[in-house]
């Protein structure tokens, strides 16, 4: 997905930026946790993207079944393949009232009608582990990103996120650009059963990706999967 869909606001907006940066720290921002990322976008070869582990096949317009979004914009499906794993991601985007009838976290709760919302599903349908998964992420406001506030969920998709635990809450923040501005977002992925920071991105031409070298293969893969929504 273009990083750009995520600039919703004016660009007048910039003139309130300033040159002060702010910064981010934690212990998930090391250089043995950084993952190398290539962007693979030849002159006769679709975009394609290398992180880590893992690599996407290039974009097919359109989605891979029915949704519950009536009209979706601008979808797409890919895969990512990689540690063993070969995982479907469909990619598309709707306004806030597409998802009124949705279980949302509490975050969403002011999710006005017409935010911009990206909606991912995710599937894995091997025999060994199957599974189902949505990601869900609202444009953010420069000042949500100046605090680091929560902007989606990843869980699976007959979980209600107020009652799970294994679901994992997604921020984003600007502390790798400038104050008051939509620079070099970064989106953390927290795990909702202890509130760890567990994976990071920062999508765009110069993308950069962090994983936790702890979590197990299970949740590197579906965290991977999140990732490269952000990122393609």
């Amino acid at each position: 997905m273009k990083y750009l869909f995520f600039i919703v606001l004016p660009m007048l907006l910039w003139s309130c930026s300033t040159t002060k940066s702010t910064t981010t720290s934690s212990d998930l921002y090391s250089n043995d946790q950084q993952w190398p990322v290539t962007i693979n976008d030849g002159w006769l070869t679709a975009r394609t993207i290398s992180f880590g582990p893992f690599k996407t096949t290039p974009k097919t317009n359109g989605l891979l079944g029915s949704t519950f979004i009536k009209s979706p914009k601008d979808p797409f499906y890919f895969r990512i393949e990689g540690n063993n794993a070969r995982i479907s991601i469909e990619s598309m985007s709707a306004n806030g009232v597409a998802f009124s009838s949705q279980v949302l976290p509490k975050y969403f709760n002011t999710l006005a009608p017409n935010v911009p919302v990206r909606y991912y599903r995710i599937t894995n349908t091997g025999a060994d582990n199957p599974y189902k998964w949505e990601m869900i992420i609202k444009a953010a406001h420069y000042l949500e990103l100046n605090n680091n506030k929560a902007v989606g969920i990843l869980r699976e998709r007959t979980q209600a996120a107020n009652n799970s635990t294994s679901a994992y809450r997604i921020t984003a923040h600007n502390h790798f650009g400038k104050v008051n501005s939509y620079e070099n977002i970064c989106y953390e992925f927290y795990s909702e059963k202890n509130n760890k920071l567990l994976a990071a991105v920062i999508p765009g031409e110069k993308p950069k990706v962090w994983m936790d070298k702890n979590v197990d293969s299970f949740t590197k893969d579906l965290l991977a999967a999140g990732i490269a929504g952000l990122l393609l």
